[in-house]
């Protein structure tokens, strides 16, 4: 006896942010096996339900819960980190949360590699070029004003005639109490060793 199964799968092309609500979907519907999603890389998502849209502001754990952000990338020269860093904070603060600012993250320096091309300022080169440089990572509140402020920071402060600068829709996470009692925290590692 053959027996099969007929499946009908709705397919639709989303966008990078409808593709990570339908994952956020997915982890809450497995629980309940309500929904099957597969997800590729880069835009496309197959999914049998997509109507729903979950904000972050839905999603809430124990202590935090998550907002949209952009996540700012930018490769600085290492002799022009400090002064970028300080047009920065100057210009957004770089706050997480309310109890922290001047948040960022700098990896370990590398190297630019670039081949200026005839009509850049420092003309034509036949060899590409390598200047140590260190990528300087931050979060800002999705926010079109603070955005601006923030990459105008880093084009007037940068050395560069053409500053790199990536830009990511993203969501983060925002604690919502201390969770004073959590033994992993720093201020209780001490009490419980």
């Amino acid at each position: 006896m053959l027996q099969v199964d007929l499946v009908f799968i709705t397919v639709k092309i989303i966008t990078i942010k409808e593709y990570l609500v339908t994952i956020a979907k997915f982890v809450k519907a497995s629980v309940y096996g309500t929904l099957l999603t597969i997800g590729l890389s880069g835009s496309l998502a197959y999914g049998l339900d997509s109507s729903a849209n979950v904000a972050p502001e839905q999603i809430q754990g124990n202590g935090y819960r998550l907002e949209q952000a952009y996540l700012v990338e930018t490769h600085v020269p290492n002799a022009n980190v400090e002064s970028v860093l300080s047009a920065l904070v100057a210009a957004v603060s770089l706050e997480y949360g309310d109890k922290y600012d001047q948040v960022l993250f700098l990896d370990a320096p590398g190297f630019e590699h670039f081949r200026p091309k005839s009509n850049s300022k420092g003309g034509e080169h036949k060899t590409a070029l390598r200047d140590p440089s260190t990528r300087v990572t931050f979060s800002i509140p999705q926010d079109s004003t603070l955005l601006k402020n923030a990459i105008d920071a880093i084009h007037k402060a940068h050395s560069y005639e053409e500053p790199v600068v990536y830009i990511k829709d993203v969501w983060r996470s925002q604690a919502l109490s201390a969770d004073d009692d959590n033994p992993n925290r720093w201020w209780n590692k001490n009490k419980s060793e």
